[in-house]
């Protein structure tokens, strides 16, 4: 075969070509983006559904979705954490500031920053990958 009996070009060929390749690229940095971001997501829904039902004053919801081990974390402690005599009083607005990976990385959580009431002290929540379990930060 001689350059003179080679077979023309299929443009429309390589355009389909060049247009998978285009699509399969962005299928997979859109799919990255969203694993990378989910756990950010969840963790802001699960604060949000929190905050939401202490301002409905549904405290046994609040409860539930704190996922406490009763044994550990009663409801009268509870109460005086997030109830009407807490640090923050009846909670009537909230503000996610940050949701973050904890200083050290690798964790199996999530710390969320929340201002209460407008008060400069922050709520830090840590919020639990798999099972969104709430809890106080600790450090």
């Amino acid at each position: 075969m001689t350059l003179i009996d080679a077979q023309p070009v299929d443009h429309a060929r390589l355009r389909r070509r060049r247009t998978l390749i285009i699509a399969a690229v962005v299928i997979v940095v859109a799919a990255a983006a969203i694993y990378l971001y989910w756990p950010y997501f969840q963790a802001r829904r699960t604060v949000n559904h929190f905050m939401h039902a202490l301002i409905r004053k549904n405290y046994q919801e609040a409860y539930f979705l704190w996922q406490a081990d009763p044994q550990r974390y009663p409801m009268n402690a509870f109460m005086r954490d997030w109830g009407p005599q807490s640090e923050w009083g009846y909670i009537r607005s909230y503000k996610i500031e940050a949701v973050t990976v904890p200083p050290g990385g690798h964790a199996s959580g999530l710390v969320v920053l929340v201002k209460i009431n407008g008060i400069t002290h922050e709520a830090k929540l840590w919020v639990e990958n798999h099972s969104e379990a709430l809890s106080f930060y600790q450090f």
